[in-house]
């Protein structure tokens, strides 16, 4: 069966500050951006997997507590969130700009998940759980 997740649609209460996160923050590559009175659009090309952000009609709730995973221990809300997976250096270009950032984090320097892996969590602007993840060769 050749099925493959193709793309996921987001919706924010604004596209200016999800830009900020994803692509200044997070540096992953715009793709496209419209943000007039007609459109809110923001998208981004994930490997196979594009991820459009679009404005929503009428306000959003932002979440502000970390959504519950099974990799960390931590997060209270049963909500969805995702793992971007990265080469160490992209991953601690990221967790400096985080650090840096006003963005509400899980922990203020990365933790070791796991033998070979770290993890860095942070919300995005709608209160999303993102968690910027890496492994490398343990000692």
């Amino acid at each position: 069966m050749d099925i493959e997740l193709n793309t996921i649609f987001r919706w924010c209460n604004d596209v200016a500050p999800m830009r900020q996160f994803y692509s200044d923050c997070l540096g992953l590559e715009e793709t496209f951006f419209r943000d007039d009175e007609e459109h809110g659009w923001l998208t981004y090309q994930i490997g196979q997997v594009q991820l459009v952000f679009i404005r929503a009609s009428v306000p959003l709730q932002v979440a502000a507590e970390f959504a519950r995973n099974p990799g960390y221990r931590g997060g209270s809300l049963e909500a969805e969130s995702w793992i971007l997976k990265m080469e160490r250096p992209s991953f601690e270009a990221i967790v400096k700009r985080l650090q840096a950032s006003s963005y509400k984090l899980y922990a203020m320097k990365p933790e070791q998940s796991r033998p070979g892996a770290l993890q860095f969590l942070a919300l995005d602007p709608m209160g999303f759980t993102v968690e910027i993840y890496t492994e490398f060769e343990a000692s």
